[in-house]
């Protein structure tokens, strides 16, 4: 009994697993980061709803369409191509989980973010959104705004926010939208084959350029409007200089790989600063 409930909790995991670092770490960082009031209780609510919500879109996405084909090319850890899980099932776990998960934002005080997590769910799997890289970028842009917002009004127990957290989200829906295509760079031989659009195939010379700039102009701009510690944000900059570099100049799948880590530490410094973003020196620069 024991080993079989071991085994399932398991498999949920390994659902999740690739985005851990990429969205319940940085989010749950993100999110004390910008709120106001702290309490073991409501960080480990912020966890486990993001976490659960997180769920329920891996499930969705690894069992739509010729996810499991696709995964059996480029991720065949994932819980359907290792045959810890049929898709049936997997298709009917999802099922059980979009009610399971409206009902714990219900209970923590994020419907509005919960429910629109579902419905961007179903229009990047069922919908299209994962088709196109502009799509494709938008969607995640959108999930990290909303896992983002749901989050820190659970950290903070309040139905809104301010007009300083609001911004922040924004910022890193911003960062998301022009950088994510970083995670594609790992997968191009197994999109190929498959004829996926992502923008790191339809534009190879291009998406590699673009990182170094890309990371280099946001850390710059997060310095100059940010009130986070100079030290976090010099770090900041040196390693967005980095990291781009290594995009630009180390091409295999293994080196894209780790270039994809940097990325999300990047990334999760970039959220530091936005969570000290000083919105005034930011109106004053537009005036």
């Amino acid at each position: 009994m024991l080993t079989t409930i071991r085994d399932f909790l398991v498999t949920l995991q390994l659902f999740n697993q690739s985005d851990m670092k990429t969205i319940v770490l940085p989010v749950t960082v993100f999110s004390q980061a910008l709120a106001s009031h702290h309490s073991v209780s409501r960080f480990l609510l912020v966890v486990f709803w993001i976490w659960m919500h997180l769920l329920y879109f891996t499930v969705t996405n690894q069992t739509f369409g010729t996810s499991p084909e696709e995964d059996a090319v480029n991720k065949p850890n994932r819980p359907i191509p290792a045959k810890r899980i049929s898709v049936d099932s997997a298709i009917v776990l999802g099922w059980v989980l979009a009610p399971v998960d409206l009902a714990l934002s219900l209970y923590a005080g994020a419907v509005p973010s919960g429910v629109a997590i579902c419905v961007l769910t179903s229009i990047y799997c069922s919908g299209g959104g994962h088709s196109h890289w502009l799509s494709k970028n938008g969607c995640c842009a959108g999930f990290y705004a909303l896992f983002e917002y749901g989050a820190t009004q659970i950290a903070d127990s309040s139905e809104k926010l301010n007009q300083n957290q609001l911004g922040a989200i924004i910022g890193s829906a911003l960062i998301i939208f022009t950088t994510i295509h970083a995670q594609d760079f790992r997968d191009d031989e197994g999109d190929a084959l498959l004829g996926r659009r992502t923008f790191t195939l339809s534009f190879p010379v291009f998406s590699r350029i673009s990182m170094p700039f890309l990371l280099t102009a946001w850390s710059i701009t997060l310095y100059l409007f940010s009130e986070a510690n100079q030290f976090v944000l010099l770090a900041l900059m040196a390693l967005g200089a980095v990291t781009g570099v290594r995009f630009l100049t180390l091409k295999s799948a293994k080196d894209d790989r780790l270039s994809y880590l940097y990325y999300n530490i990047w990334l999760s410094m970039a959220h530091v600063g936005l969570s000290s973003l000083d919105l005034d020196k930011v109106a004053a620069w537009y005036q």
